[in-house]
């Protein structure tokens, strides 16, 4: 993982502290349960959350940014080809996804398809109304889409 300054630590913290689930049970409003996990608090408890959410939180976004700047700069990940330095980030990343609470199969942001394990896949990040949405996306819908636009 990356070694952020304190500044970039700032807006992580800020970034994931305002994700909160859609629906927030009574003990997580009270502040006797974390919003994350819905587990009751104990001495590790960070601002909203247990330290262990917050810390596996944490490490899914550090790796899925890790993986995006270097797919950003990278030809061969660009172009759907093997790259791997990128298999490894994806490899850092996908670890992560148990820890921050992300159970739920990915899909591809273009076709929709639930994505496996043996895929090429890149991350992909869009601006929606209030947030920035972080997923994933074959790179081959995503180039035919871009040429279709």
């Amino acid at each position: 993982m990356s070694i952020l300054s304190t500044e970039a630590m700032a807006r992580l913290h800020r970034l994931i502290t305002w994700k909160s689930p859609s629906v927030i049970s009574a003990s997580a409003t009270t502040g006797e349960a974390c919003v994350w996990c819905g587990g009751p608090l104990g001495e590790d408890a960070a601002r909203l959350g247990w330290g262990s959410c917050y810390g596996g939180r944490r490490a899914w976004y550090v790796t899925w940014y890790d993986w995006h700047q270097h797919v950003r700069r990278c030809v061969p990940c660009q172009q759907a080809h093997v790259c791997l330095v990128g298999y490894g980030l994806r490899s850092q990343h996908e670890i992560t996804r148990e820890a921050a609470g992300k159970d739920d199969t990915p899909h591809c942001v273009s076709c929709n398809h639930p994505i496996h394990a043996a895929e090429l896949i890149v991350p992909v990040r869009w601006e929606g109304t209030s947030q920035d949405h972080l997923g994933y996306g074959h790179p081959q819908c995503l180039m035919s889409r871009a040429t279709v636009r």
